[in-house]
């Protein structure tokens, strides 16, 4: 059964902390493999999105977090802007 965390917030603790960063890295390493910008971006956010949805099946987790996703989308953000500035 699909479980969504009921008590997700957007504060900067270690799991969301590790998530944007996390992104981030996925991003360059999916660049520097592919040398696609888009579709590097879209693999780091199609990554983070598909262990969110496994969060939410696993027993384990506590489900899918709302939350984590929006600090893995600002990782990738930060990532590809920082990649068209330098």
């Amino acid at each position: 059964m699909f479980k969504v965390q009921k008590n997700d917030n957007l504060r900067f603790a270690m799991d969301k902390q590790s998530h944007m960063y996390v992104s981030f890295g996925l991003y360059y390493f999916y660049h520097t493999y592919l040398t696609d910008v888009i579709l590097a971006f879209n693999l780091a956010l199609l990554t983070g999105f598909l262990y969110e949805v496994f969060q939410g099946f696993s027993t384990g987790h506590s489900g899918f977090s709302v939350g984590d996703m929006v600090y893995n989308i600002i990782g990738i953000v930060i990532a590809y802007m920082l990649h068209w500035m330098i």
